[in-house]
């Protein structure tokens, strides 16, 4: 992750699509490239995908929020493991 700015990372909204059994959720979480004082591009640093069955509302927000999470969850891992590479 060297060059990536953690801290100001972002996870995008999911996408949704249909698999064999229900559906799958992703989102990507985005980091900018840092040189020297400039952020010079977003790169791709983590996808996250979670499925679900269900048609109703609830099954689609409730797979959202364990996406969200994980994603939150691997952005996490990500920054503790950069932290532990810059020792």
């Amino acid at each position: 992750m060297r060059g990536h700015d953690l801290t100001l990372a972002r996870i995008d909204d999911a996408t949704v699509k249909a698999v064999a059994g229900g559906h799958e959720l992703a989102t990507t979480t985005w980091a900018p490239r840092v040189d020297g004082d400039r952020l010079t591009h977003f790169a791709a640093v983590a996808i996250v995908r979670e499925t679900y069955a269900g048609w109703e509302p609830e099954d689609f927000q409730r797979a959202n929020l364990q996406l969200h999470r994980a994603a939150r969850d691997r952005l996490r891992e990500l920054a503790t493991r950069a932290l532990r590479d810059a020792d």
